[in-house]
């Protein structure tokens, strides 16, 4: 039980009683009665669960293993690795029609094309982006 359940003010009503008339009322009465509070009685006797240290290892295990166990569920669920990419050609042979863009995605299709054509351009020593075909790029 609370205290709040086991505390039972006494009210006493209020009236305006003239200094005089107070003191001859008798004695004083209590402004509360007083509750003495009990500490619970123990739930069926049992005695509190303590862990000694050879159970703080075999709990330490079971953690360590169950984190184990769901590291090695991540590894297996994990995309696998992506293939190797194809070998880029070391030089390419400009066909008719070709561009540095089209160039630039068949060399490396997973790149930015742009940083590609940066490249293609550097590489080659070109002023513009005007090809002929028959003509060799580096690639790399």
């Amino acid at each position: 039980m609370s205290v709040a359940t086991e505390f039972a003010p006494v009210f006493a009503p209020v009236a305006y009683v003239p200094e005089p008339a107070r003191r001859q009322a008798g004695p004083p009465r209590p402004d509360a009665t007083v509750h003495v509070l009990h500490r619970p009685a123990d739930p069926a006797g049992a005695p509190p669960l303590r862990l000694t240290r050879r159970g703080v290892l075999v709990l330490s295990a079971a953690v360590a293993s169950l984190a184990g166990v769901l590291v090695w569920l991540a590894a297996l669920s994990a995309p696998a690795a992506t293939p190797a990419r194809a070998s880029v050609p070391a030089t390419v042979t400009v066909q008719d029609g070709d561009t540095l863009w089209s160039i630039a995605g068949q060399v490396a299709p997973d790149r930015d094309p742009r940083a590609e054509v940066d490249q293609l351009l550097r590489l080659n020593h070109l002023g513009g982006v005007a090809l002929t075909p028959g003509q060799v790029l580096r690639t790399r």
